[in-house]
């Protein structure tokens, strides 16, 4: 009845021993659930009540004893019958508060810039070093002979990249697991992995290793590009390098040690205060315990804010999403290296229809998915055949081009539009005014859409006779000689 456990094929690669080396070829192990994703709602009251990554625990946990202990010495001192203080107990806790208040919120604002800060510095180093993978995709050589080195250089640049991205995460990181995605490392130098292994500068090693890499390739051919214009992947590079170590700083320089220590302590005095000075100065006890909630659990909530936000680069719910910032790098990288995305698209380039530059208001994804299942219709069409599977519509300024044309355009418009019932379907003789007649075969008069181009001494349009509308030599666009 027992059957026997499938056995689990071993691996042919073994992942590096080295943890910074670590290649995940399995899901990483995550301590946390990412950065919290939430929406405010329409009324902005959705997420008030979720608890994770809220400093309302620890705020409660300190504001619950506090008007536990004012309404019990609201009620002792009314029972001995203790003096009220007066003004002065009040006096002194609103100008204590004041200076605490001040304090809290100057730390919260430093704490929130200098979250804000890692985030930008670290997209802004992901796009530099991008912009740098993409130009040296865009300067390799397309010479046949070229192509297989071309081919290994573009592989091994994007491990790099991946690899140097992942370094400069892994330092500037705080987790308990520094293990991020790399694109396959497998096949590198193991004395070359084993020193950047051992290296307290990782991130640094690796720049360099990109840096001679292209240096390397543009000797060999590879890199077909001037070398004023290949300047501009090292400038990506180093503004790369500058804004890591800019972000670095986050975790080398925290906040100054003796404002964090005497926030400490004024929240503690104003917190053993507010105790005394509400249960001595409000008589209901029910009022005293809310005040003192209110105050203490409003002041150490703040505070807690900015010690949330101070470091961005840990495990907790607030600090920014270092594994999800390194995975999309590599599905950047990973969608540059397609073979699509090497080249642009062809385009079919027809004169009498894109010069119109006209515009279209649709979902992208929509028109994408669109035009691809055109595509194998659209293959077989000619040129015409295709001009009429377009929608036909016109933009304000097309709607409004008859207002704006002269005098002499109208009236050749209006000759082209009698001269179009007359058209017979025999071969006829176009005539342009100073341009000479040329003679082309007959289509059908559907075809009057298109526009003949004017030629003459001062570029001006001039009437002439024309007797049927015509088309193009190349089968294209129709020609109707009456057109503006």
């Amino acid at each position: 009845s027992k059957l026997p456990s499938p056995k689990t094929p071993t691996p042919s690669r073994q992942p590096f021993s080295n943890p910074f080396l670590l290649v995940a070829k399995q899901r990483l192990p995550v301590f946390g659930r990412g950065m919290i994703q939430y929406r405010q709602g329409k009324w902005g009251f959705r997420f008030a009540l979720s608890l994770r990554g809220s400093v309302f625990p620890k705020a409660l946990a300190l504001a619950l004893p506090c008007a536990v202990i004012s309404a019990s010495l609201n009620f002792a001192f009314r029972y001995y019958e203790v003096t009220d203080m007066g003004n002065v107990g009040i006096n002194v806790l609103g100008g204590f508060s004041f200076i605490l208040g001040f304090l809290v919120v100057f730390r919260s604002q430093q704490a929130y810039s200098r979250w804000w800060e890692g985030c930008t510095l670290l997209q802004q180093t992901r796009g530099e070093w991008f912009n740098a993978f993409s130009g040296c995709m865009a300067f390799c050589s397309s010479a046949p002979d070229k192509q297989e080195e071309v081919v290994r250089f573009q592989h091994r640049l994007v491990r790099l990249i991946s690899m140097l991205y992942g370094a400069a995460l892994n330092e500037v990181s705080e987790m308990r697991s520094n293990a991020f995605e790399f694109i396959d490392l497998d096949d590198f130098e193991s004395e070359g992995l084993e020193y950047l292994g051992t290296s307290v500068s990782k991130c640094e090693i690796v720049l360099q290793w990109v840096q001679r890499l292209v240096v390397e390739a543009h000797n060999a051919g590879v890199l077909d590009v001037a070398p004023p214009i290949l300047t501009r992947v090292f400038n990506h590079l180093g503004n790369g390098i500058v804004f890591f170590h800019n972000a670095q700083k986050l975790n080398d320089f925290p906040m100054p040690f003796p404002l964090s220590q005497i926030i400490i302590f004024m929240l503690i005095f104003h917190w053993m205060l507010t105790a005394v000075v509400t249960a001595t100065s409000v008589e209901s006890t029910i009022w005293v315990a809310f005040i003192s909630f209110v105050v203490v659990f409003g002041f150490w909530g703040v505070h807690y804010i900015g010690m949330e936000l101070e470091q961005p680069f840990g495990d907790d719910a607030n600090d920014l999403p270092l594994r999800e910032m390194q995975v999309d790098m590599n599905t950047l990288l990973r969608e540059v290296m397609h073979v699509r995305a090497r080249s642009p698209p062809k385009f079919e380039y027809d004169p009498a229809c894109h010069k119109q530059l006209r515009t279209t208001t649709v979902s992208l994804e929509e028109y994408i998915t669109r035009v691809v299942s055109m595509g194998d219709l659209r293959l077989n069409m000619t040129t015409s055949e295709r001009r009429r599977t377009r929608p036909k519509r016109k933009s304000r300024l097309q709607s409004l081009w008859p207002q704006v044309l002269s005098p002499k355009a109208n009236f050749q418009r209006d000759q082209s539009g009698d001269s179009e019932d007359a058209a017979s379907t025999e071969g006829a003789a176009a005539v342009i005014p100073d341009g000479g007649a040329a003679e082309r075969s007959s289509t059908d008069s559907s075809a009057g859409e298109c526009h003949a181009s004017f030629a003459s001494d001062d570029d001006r349009p001039r009437p002439a006779p024309i007797s049927t509308a015509t088309s193009s030599p190349s089968g294209g666009c129709p020609v109707a000689g009456g057109g503006a």
